[in-house]
């Protein structure tokens, strides 16, 4: 198991005075990284040495309060490569106090940026296989899919310079943020409950995508990003909704 001590900076919180949840995607992503650099190296040598780490899909479960501005957390984290070319990843996020504030299940590819191929973990980096590891369930929650007239809401969103990560394509957690900000719900008396994504191709910089929404149960939303061309969704989410249970200001 894999520790990292983080504390809430000003340039997490949202106005709500919490982590936005972007920032904390963006925090897993790098708390892995940490976590295999003595397996495999710093994320600038994997890359020199022609490897990339594609997420695949996440889940994630909200227990307690997000974290406030200058609150401590911790991550703790370990991965499973014993599922041929997944790799998988559970983070577990508590707060200072002790409390679980939220779990999450990740499943990661290994990309040969030369070939563009997927490679298995286990035969390229073969010390994956010995620290911070444990068994973690396969099995993901299924997004369903929906036609478009179905759609509560259609929104289309440029891929801009600073959407654009270090393998040329949109990073997770701006896929994050274009659907959160395009949820059709009052933020300040909702909050998530829970979260999935399915990713298949990275839109690329200069494209405009379309986020399809739909809400197949009451404060449940399912979403489709469509790249312009391609028939099937750059990726995919499923988003619950539930009261907060404290008011915030």
């Amino acid at each position: 198991m894999f520790t990292r001590e983080v504390i809430t900076m000003p340039s997490d919180v949202s106005s709500l005075g919490i982590i936005k949840l972007r920032n904390l995607l963006d925090y897993f992503q790098d708390t892995a990284a940490l976590a295999v650099e003595g397996i495999e190296g710093t994320s600038s040598e994997l890359i020199a040495r022609g490897y990339a780490w594609v997420l695949l899909k996440y889940e994630i479960n909200f227990t307690g309060y997000l974290p406030s501005l200058d609150e401590k957390f911790y991550i703790n984290t370990f991965h499973d490569p014993s599922h041929g070319y997944n790799t998988l990843r559970e983070f577990h996020v508590k707060s200072m106090y002790g409390y679980e504030i939220l779990n999450a299940k990740t499943s990661w590819l290994l990309v040969e940026f030369k070939s563009g191929r997927l490679v298995k973990p286990s035969a390229h980096i073969p010390a994956i296989t010995v620290r911070d590891t444990a068994d973690i369930n396969p099995d993901f929650t299924e997004i369903p899919d929906f036609a478009e007239s179905e759609c509560i809401k259609v929104v289309e969103q440029p891929v801009k310079f600073h959407d654009i990560d270090s393998n040329s394509h949109v990073n997770n957690a701006i896929y994050f943020g274009w659907i959160h900000d395009s949820t059709p719900i009052d933020f300040e008396k909702y909050e998530l409950e829970f979260a999935a994504c399915s990713f298949r191709s990275g839109a690329k910089m200069g494209e405009t995508v379309k986020i399809l929404i739909a809400e197949p149960e009451q404060n449940t939303f399912v979403y489709k990003i469509m790249r312009e061309g391609v028939s099937k969704p750059s990726a995919s989410f499923l988003c619950k909704w539930k009261l907060r249970k404290v008011e915030l200001n």
